[in-house]
């Protein structure tokens, strides 16, 4: 693993050795090791193996879904008039690669200069509310219409979100738990975020990854100034303190509340999934997938032991019918996180517990299926984080099945 900077390298050290510890003690009480995270974990199921039908079936789902979606843009280009849920509408259209649904097409252009309005001074992207999540999605959407003239908006969106991550900057120390991430709010000062949460910093994990192909990187100075590093490998090493502290993972948690279980909850001291019988803060489905693919794309080798942990717990708890520990709460969040990551680890096969392999892009797709309205939308029955609204439901899901039909 290349070193990173020297502001982290001493407890990530000591954790890594102190889960090898562990699971060579755990590896000889239990007996044979369970497959890991790799792609060859079980045979990946290739084009041929695939249910054709599924895939025609599902390109219709989507063509549904879309058409739905045309009818209910607002005049102004958005949808529900707010610029997070057009960014993940406009993602999902241009992602479908529809002719009439182009970056230069009519809808798109009205929806991209809805969002282009939101441009803050600060270089942010985002209206009254949620700066830094509302920011990572529209900068995605801009980024999937590859428009050139958008690139210095995305280069601004980019400094704005490394600016926004919790850190010392801000006057936020290593010892603090909203170390390395990054939240809804600001300061009251408005100088900053704080109450960084896994789901925001997902978002802004996810966008910075994509990005970095398109802004030009600043060159930073880490610890005693003797590696060069870019702004956002620093922000990735800072993020993975942030990450450590979501995970129910005592060897590298060094929060009280962490279990060994392996999953994640919504930030350090707050499980949406309530406690355990333990008293120890309660892993669930959403949050797991989004720590997975926020390692991942924090340039956590697929072997890492706390890779390996996450993973582990989702084999323990693979389901497409609900979100693992929440049933329908945040089911299609949670669908589209999956997606997502399993895309990001390049993982074709899940076996689960019992050993039976799964072709999540299948299961997954065929479920999906199931649950599309006649309309063509999506909704969920329970309206926490209001997933009862079918545009940012039907976003979710052609989004997720866009991801699970990519290698198709």
């Amino acid at each position: 693993m290349r070193i990173t900077g020297s502001m982290w390298l001493a407890s990530a050290g000591a954790c890594l050795l102190a889960v090898a510890v562990a699971s060579a003690a755990d590896a000889a009480a239990a007996g044979p090791a369970a497959p890991k995270l790799e792609p060859s974990a079980a045979p990946a199921p290739g084009p041929a193996q695939r249910d054709v039908s599924l895939l025609l079936e599902s390109k219709a789902a989507v063509d549904r879904a879309l058409r739905y979606l045309k009818g209910t843009q607002k005049p102004d280009g958005s949808w529900q008039g707010d610029p997070a849920i057009t960014g993940l509408i406009v993602t999902a259209m241009v992602g479908s690669g529809q002719e009439d649904l182009s970056p230069k097409s009519e809808i798109i252009t009205k929806a991209l200069n809805y969002i282009r309005s939101f441009a803050k001074p600060d270089g942010g992207i985002y209206g009254n509310f949620y700066p830094s999540y509302t920011t990572s999605i529209c900068a995605m959407a801009l980024l999937e219409a590859g428009l050139p003239d958008d690139r210095d908006l995305l280069r601004k969106a980019r400094s704005f979100l490394l600016d926004s991550q919790a850190d010392e900057s801000q006057d936020i120390t290593k010892a603090d738990p909203q170390y390395g991430g990054w939240g809804y709010e600001k300061n009251p000062s408005g100088a900053a975020t704080h109450r960084p949460d896994l789901s925001n910093t997902q978002f802004a994990l996810e966008t910075l990854k994509n990005l970095e192909a398109v802004a030009q990187e600043d060159v930073a100075v880490a610890g005693t100034g003797q590696n060069a590093q870019t702004r956002t490998e620093l922000a990735y090493d800072r993020a993975i303190v942030f990450l450590q502290r979501c995970q129910n993972l005592k060897a590298c948690n060094d929060q009280p509340w962490a279990t060994n279980d392996g999953g994640f909850v919504y930030k350090p001291g707050e499980s949406k999934a309530g406690e355990d019988e333990g008293g120890g803060l309660r892993s669930y489905g959403g949050m797991t997938y989004a720590g997975l693919k926020s390692m991942v794309y924090a340039r956590l080798k697929k072997d890492d032991p706390r890779v390996v942990a996450a993973f582990e717990w989702i084999r323990r708890h693979w389901t497409v019918t609900e979100n693992p520990e929440l049933g329908e709460q945040g089911l299609y969040y949670y669908y589209l996180t999956m997606a997502r990551a399993l895309s990001a680890c390049g993982v074709e096969t899940v076996v689960d517990a019992q050993g039976r392999p799964h072709d999540w892009r299948r299961e997954l797709t065929a479920q999906l299926l199931k649950l599309q309205k006649a309309d063509g939308s999506w909704a969920n029955t329970n309206g926490r984080w209001m997933e009862q609204i079918p545009d940012l439901t039907t976003a979710y899901c052609v989004l997720a099945i866009e991801n699970a039909s990519h290698k198709w």
